[in-house]
């Protein structure tokens, strides 16, 4: 699977992707995880223009986060069934590729 295809996949989270299984399954899939960060890594790398990109991560990266914060708001019945003991490590992984991606595609 491409780059692109990993990203829409998660952008429409569709087809067995990060944002599909936690926001669909509520599971935290690490394998999507991985996909996920690869694909970011790998869009950096590649000299395309930033808009539809860039907006599709942020969009992502949002979904992502929101399903964090209702997991652990006790007033909302949203929970990732099989989060990790190490998953703030792996988020922080994520965060890094996004960082990377912005970094490389925007000039000082």
């Amino acid at each position: 699977m491409d780059a692109y295809e990993v990203l829409d996949n998660n952008f429409e989270a569709k087809n067995n992707s990060f944002l599909f299984y936690l926001l669909h399954k509520r599971v935290f899939h690490k394998e999507g995880l991985r996909q996920l960060c690869e694909c970011i890594y790998a869009l950096a790398e590649q000299n395309i223009k930033i808009s539809s990109t860039a907006t599709k991560i942020n969009k992502i990266y949002g979904q992502i986060l929101k399903c964090f914060l209702y997991h652990f708001d006790p007033n909302d019945p949203y929970v990732i069934s099989n989060l990790p003991e190490n998953y703030n490590r792996m988020i922080g992984q994520l965060e890094k590729c996004i960082d990377f991606y912005f970094t490389t595609r925007i000039a000082n």
